[in-house]
């Protein structure tokens, strides 16, 4: 199996719902030892059972948190015992792991698929991977999403097309992300569930139709339509203000690609404040928030409903994305307004799928990245409809700033800041703090990055660090907090038509 699986992939790779990396060396820089053998077999364990009770994933043993590869220094007999912990530690049995060799070091591999039951770690219960935590949940939980992924939703269901229907191109580019460029693509599509052998014959599911399909698949309203509409309101008869734009159809891939393109085409791109009091221009709404609102409704639709597709509608004051189906029965608006950690997907084989491809990242990061954007443009935050059938998500363009904000933007004018750094310090002003883990979550960094970031900003005398280590967190510093204070009251006062959006968007192609 090592030798069909690339390492690669998944060495600059974010951790995250699919992906984990452990150390097997502990204590401080410079005084380093290995790792207790039974806890090391614990973890193993519990991250195996998390994963294959989730979407599967990937567990690397013997690299740190900042992505450097360290191995381990545990004897053949030792690490042959920790190879086969998945399959005397769980029930029932998952496969054992892997030896690789990455750099000259020895990292042990956990190549973990997606459990059809729930799996038990004996004498600790039921793991369950959320996002890039692992958490305990009750048999009864993942039986049902077992049930909801695996058996009841659309992407399950059989097709008649063969693997020659499928565009070996695209199969290939989700194989690299995977790390599987050595298998057959039909070894990929069972591992990741889009087919099963039937004796001889491989059955394909409608997730790969939907991924991968050279022309059309068979579900009439797969893809997506676009409209866009002069005024803030829909109007009809002689007062239609309404242009729909040709449908975007084919596998999913492509017309990700495709409305990404269009989409970016048709926004405007008025003057926003920015870092020092400074106008730039700007899309109106952020690039991760629109595309991410678009990626996650063409990634979590109801394919069961086969009379309407995704819809995004372009108005002078909003975008909306419309889709298909309502939210599951386990989560609720509140939850994703209050943005905690819920993962539970009505499609965990496009999800997965759209992981490897590269359109969707692995941490779970999504909504809360997408309040966090559109809160660092100073714009409202997105808003959820959920409805029996249709769930909408709407970004509206109107931008909103308090005066504290603006003073705090103008006390920046002296610093020359990237996007990051002024977003780090705009989340320490509105929330009074900021973390390696919150930044991490909010801006898409890696754990490095991260912390390269805050130090810098420290070092700079714009934070003030507290604690050390893991507990450690950041405010901004007094300086900063005392220049705010010197803006007169009509300072930086901005002129009500600003930016104004024209209502006329352009010609169409």
């Amino acid at each position: 199996m090592s030798e069909a699986f690339d390492v690669t992939a998944y060495l600059n790779r974010d951790e995250g719902q699919h992906y984990d990396r452990k150390s097997l060396f502990e204590g401080e820089p410079g005084a380093k030892r290995q790792r207790a053998r039974r806890s090391v077999r614990d973890q193993i364990a519990k991250y195996v059972a998390a994963f294959a009770n989730a979407e599967g994933g990937v567990l690397l043993m013997g690299i740190e948190d900042d992505g450097r590869v360290t191995g381990h220094a545990y004897p053949p007999k030792v690490v042959d015992a920790m190879l086969q912990t998945p399959m005397e530690r769980l029930d029932p049995p998952q496969p054992a792991g892997f030896r690789l060799n990455v750099d000259g070091h020895e990292v042990l591999a956990f190549r973990v698929p997606i459990a059809g039951t729930p799996v038990h770690l004996k004498g600790n219960g039921y793991p369950l991977r959320m996002d890039d935590q692992t958490v305990q949940a009750k048999f009864e939980v993942i039986e049902r999403l077992k049930l909801m992924g695996l058996l009841e939703s659309a992407e399950a269901r059989s097709v008649t097309i063969g693997l020659d229907a499928l565009d070996p191109a695209l199969v290939a580019q989700a194989q690299a992300g995977a790390g599987l460029t050595a298998v057959e693509p039909a070894k990929y599509l069972t591992d990741r569930r889009l087919a099963d052998w039937r004796g001889a014959r491989l059955e394909l599911r409608q997730a790969a139709e939907l991924l991968f399909r050279k022309g059309l698949p068979e579900h009439p309203n797969a893809g997506v339509r676009i409209f866009s509409v002069v005024g803030a309101q829909r109007r009809t008869g002689l007062e239609h203000n309404v242009e729909e734009l040709p449908r975007i159809e084919g596998p999913l891939p492509r017309v990700l690609d495709e409305t990404f393109q269009i989409i970016g085409r048709l926004l405007r791109r008025p003057s926003r404040l920015t870092a020092g009091g400074r106008f730039r221009q700007t899309s109106e709404y952020p690039e991760f928030s629109w595309k991410e609102a678009i990626l996650n409704a063409v990634a979590h639709r109801d394919y069961a409903i086969h009379g309407r597709g995704v819809e995004v509608w372009l108005f002078d004051d909003r975008l909306e994305v419309v889709s298909p189906g309502g939210l599951l029965p386990d989560v609720t608006v509140a939850q994703l307004l209050a943005m905690e950690r819920v993962h539970i997907s009505r499609n965990p084989r496009l999800v997965r799928t759209l992981v490897d491809l590269g359109f969707m990242r692995d941490q779970g990061e999504g909504i809360p990245r997408m309040f966090w954007e559109m809160q660092s443009e100073f714009l409202p935050p997105p808003e959820v409809d959920a409805r029996p059938n249709e769930l909408r998500l709407t970004l509206r363009n109107t931008m909103t700033i308090s005066d504290s904000d603006r003073a705090f933007v103008e006390s920046l004018s002296a610093h020359d800041l990237t996007p990051h750094e002024f977003r780090a310090l705009l989340e320490a002003h509105q929330s009074g703090r900021i973390d390696n883990a919150r930044l991490r979550s909010l801006a898409g960094l890696d754990v490095l990055h991260a912390s390269k970031l805050l130090g810098g900003l420290r070092d700079r005398r714009l934070l003030d660090q507290h604690a050390a280590g893991s507990a450690s967190f950041y405010t901004l510093h007094d300086v900063a907090d005392a220049s705010a204070t010197l803006l007169d009251s009509d300072r930086g006062e901005f002129a009500s038509d600003r930016g104004e959006l024209a209502s006329d968007r352009g010609e169409f192609p």
